[in-house]
């Protein structure tokens, strides 16, 4: 009875140690796995956050080097009335105090280039820039922002002007695609003042002396 027990204390004792073993295996399998997982989520926010810091250190520069005050440009003199012929034939316009308009109009144009302060601009939500970024942040003397879906969509934005008087169009900035050194990028902007109104831009930075700048604004479709 004796050596049965000491054969069965020996025989389960190997089985033991077997399964312990395995068990460690798939723990150690386990813990890779998340590693990776870990590190690969880490890569992703760090390079999102890199990407964040570069577009705040250059986002007012590119406001300021691609809008275009909606009040300037669909400000034109008013016209007179049209002229038909007997027939019903359009003919031309009425001259009759255009000069006269012709100037009030410049005198205004004069007025909205001297107010340059607290202009309105609507942020489009299709890039960089999302529903949940506060655009607030960026506000300054110059600038006020605004996420574009505050106010519903309406042809030529006149709820936006009604609303905000100083309203200077609609903005939009894709992501940025840098280089593999991560010492320049380029971006696309788009600027809106109507549905039939608006500007395109790609956008070159690159970093200097860890500090980054526009090095080329290109024009690429017009509206």
């Amino acid at each position: 009875a004796t050596h049965f027990w000491v054969y069965k204390s020996d025989f389960v004792r190997p089985i033991y140690k077997l399964a312990t073993i395995s068990e460690m295996k798939q723990l150690n399998i386990i813990i890779i796995i998340l590693t990776f997982i870990f590190c690969g989520c880490e890569k992703k926010v760090s390079e999102a956050e890199f990407e964040q810091n570069v577009f705040d250190e250059v986002f007012i520069k590119i406001v300021d080097s691609t809008y275009i005050d909606k009040r300037l440009y669909t400000l034109f003199p008013k016209q007179g009335k049209p002229i038909y012929d007997k027939k019903g034939k359009w003919i031309g316009l009425d001259s009759t105090g255009q000069k006269q308009r012709d100037k009030e109009c410049e005198i205004k144009r004069a007025a909205l280039k001297k107010d340059t302060l607290n202009l309105v601009i609507a942020v489009g939500n299709d890039g960089i820039i999302n529903s949940k970024t506060n655009v607030e942040k960026y506000n300054n003397k110059k600038f006020i922002f605004k996420h574009l879906d505050e106010l519903p969509k309406v042809e030529e934005y006149k709820n936006w002007e009604t609303k905000y008087p100083k309203f200077a169009g609609a903005m939009s900035f894709s992501h940025i695609k840098f280089d593999a050194k991560k010492e320049s990028g380029v971006l696309n902007v788009s600027y809106s003042c109507g549905g039939k109104c608006g500007l395109g831009y790609s956008v070159v930075i690159k970093k200097i002396k860890n500090k980054w700048f526009i090095a080329k604004i290109e024009e690429t479709w017009i509206s």
